[in-house]
């Protein structure tokens, strides 16, 4: 399954399927101080009469609460999924190496142990044992100037068909910590006076 981005940030994005179909909204708005993710989900659109008239359907997709994140700069940030708030450093085990630091372990709904790869220029995560299969991927938008363009997405493998809904939250917090770092690890030009 591929979830495209409306947009080249999965901080300010809807994910939407290849048919179209938006499944997840996602909106951080820039603050100075803690910013807050807020991840909304497609609920199942019952047909619903309008009010003006018994004749006609109201087929726009409504969407609910799935997760707020709480990316704090000084702190551990927490993630609220459902009814269950969590402390990223209590959720998250560092584990391994990458090129921005601790790749990010954790157990999933479905009790596995998975692992963020925190690479260069994307995030993958795996299944964190021996085998260590591909469970999800995420691809920046290609602008078309080498090969076809394409928009971002994330491309969840069947692996992860049962715990999406942990993979997209998971994949909105490890994108904004390799995101930073990334941002971090950029040389910076020194102005010179003239």
């Amino acid at each position: 399954m591929n979830l495209y981005l409306s947009d080249r940030s999965p901080l300010n994005s809807k994910f939407r399927t290849e048919a179209g179909q938006i499944i997840y909204k996602v909106d951080t708005p820039i603050r100075f101080t803690t910013r807050v993710s807020t991840i909304t989900k497609v609920i199942p659109n019952d047909v619903i009469p309008l009010q003006d008239t018994g004749n006609e359907v109201d087929m726009r997709d409504r969407f609910a609460l799935l997760a707020l994140i709480e990316h704090k700069p000084r702190a551990s940030s927490v993630i609220k999924l459902g009814d269950v708030e969590t402390e990223t450093l209590k959720y998250f085990r560092k584990e391994g190496w990458g090129p921005y630091g601790r790749h990010r372990a954790f157990t999933g709904p479905d009790g596995k142990e998975y692992k963020w790869l925190l690479e260069k220029y994307i995030s993958k995560l795996i299944i964190n044992d021996e085998v260590q299969t591909l469970v999800a991927q995420f691809h920046r938008k290609n602008l078309g100037i080498i090969g076809k363009a394409q928009p971002a997405w994330l491309e969840i493998t069947d692996a992860g068909r049962s715990i999406i809904d942990t993979i997209l939250v998971t994949f909105i917090y490890i994108e904004k910590m390799r995101k930073d770092k990334e941002m971090g690890s950029r040389p910076r030009s020194v102005g010179r006076k003239s």
